[in-house]
């Protein structure tokens, strides 16, 4: 069994490299938004849905 020292080393780095990828995907999508405003109004709150149907969806469903 690994001591908590080896361990928690591990996760850490683990940690590291989890950041490494998010900042890439962050990059990724600041470089791909460049986008009219009314293409960005067209998805609702960033999702890949039409606006329209969602308001209609959330206005039919029950709480």
């Amino acid at each position: 069994m690994e001591s908590s020292i080896n361990l928690e080393k591990r996760l850490v780095a683990l940690d590291k490299e989890l950041h490494a990828i998010l900042n890439m995907v962050r990059e990724q999508k600041i470089s791909r938004k460049k986008t009219s405003a009314v293409e960005d109004a067209l998805g609702a709150w960033g999702y890949d849905i039409d606006s329209k149907k969602f308001v209609d969806n959330l206005r039919k469903s029950k709480a």
